[in-house]
């Protein structure tokens, strides 16, 4: 038997072993996009050679400042001691702080991103709700099919088929979608993160539904209502929230996609630019806010998991 304070120490010790895998996460993708990066992308000081920008002599300049003519071990090195500090660096072609780059376009991406998880949030519980509490109508049947097909479509393709609909909508009836913020990408990454959702919810509580005590409270004669669907669902919510906090997290890849589709401002649009322009330390930069929203989700997912079912926490 389990005592309160084992049980209370329990999801502290894990808690720390959480921050400390978050931390390796972390770790571990800046170390691959700060080599991959300077591997795969060449001298970022070319393209500015290319286009006219900076001479060779500017360039052989620019390029001392920057460090980019050092070993390649020592530029990581005195990266991460910078990061220490919360020194993200300089970008190579603004010449602005990394982090002020970052604030500027971050609350555009939150925006996107808070928007489309509230989306798939209502729409993936209702449709995994649907599924199971009409499984043998039409609605459960359809349930099902959109959920199937919210998973299978990738978000560049609803993405080009909601601009296509837009334009047609505005076409034939006037109706400008496309003026109203948000609204369709918001859609699409709701619409994408929705259907892994659903599929959980469903099974999770289908499981519920098969529950002893739920078919004990069935055969007494308790009807199929809204308390008995709460008290179904509750034993299936810490498996849809650990979902939710992984598709909060890879919201950020879908984002990457939607702003790029509806040109919208935001870090997924710079961070294909930085990319493209080889501006390394703006990519690196993004990469470590997202590595830190995919610890801190995963975090808050446990910590809401244990406080609806304190169990989780004996077996941890």
């Amino acid at each position: 038997m389990v005592s309160t304070s084992d049980r209370s120490a329990t999801p502290v010790k894990t808690i720390f072993r959480r921050l400390l895998e978050g931390a390796a996460t972390i770790w571990a993708a800046v170390t691959v996009t700060f080599f991959a990066l300077r591997i795969a992308g060449g001298d970022p000081l070319s393209s500015l050679l290319s286009q006219g920008l900076i001479s060779t002599s500017q360039a052989a300049e620019l390029r001392a400042s920057l460090g980019l003519d050092a070993p390649l071990l020592l530029q990581y090195l005195e990266y991460m001691l910078g990061l220490l500090e919360l020194n993200f660096g300089i970008s190579l072609f603004t010449r602005q702080p990394v982090l002020d780059i970052i604030l500027q376009q971050l609350p555009a991406t939150l925006e996107l991103a808070l928007a489309g998880l509230i989306i798939a949030i209502v729409f993936g519980v209702f449709l995994g709700i649907v599924g199971v509490w009409y499984r043998s109508r039409n609605a459960g049947t359809s349930a099902e099919s959109i959920s199937s097909l919210a998973t299978a479509l990738p978000v560049a393709f609803t993405g080009i088929l909601a601009l296509l609909f837009a334009f047609w909508l505005d076409d034939f009836t006037g109706i400008n979608l496309r003026s109203i913020e948000l609204l369709l990408p918001a859609l699409v990454l709701g619409f994408a993160s929705a259907g892994p959702i659903a599929k959980v919810a469903h099974a999770s509580l289908t499981d519920s539904m098969e529950a002893p005590y739920i078919l004990a409270a069935r055969s007494r004669g308790v009807r199929r209502d809204r308390r008995l669907l709460w008290h179904a669902l509750r034993p299936a919510l810490p498996a849809i929230i650990t979902l939710i906090a992984l598709e909060a997290a890879f919201l950020f890849a879908g984002t990457v996609v939607t702003e790029t589709v509806f040109s919208r401002p935001g870090l997924g649009r710079l961070l294909v630019q930085s990319i493209l322009q080889s501006d390394f330390p703006v990519a690196q930069g993004i990469v470590i806010l997202a590595a830190f929203f995919y610890t801190l989700s995963h975090l808050l997912a446990d910590l809401l998991a244990w406080r609806l079912d304190p169990r989780l926490g004996e077996t941890e």
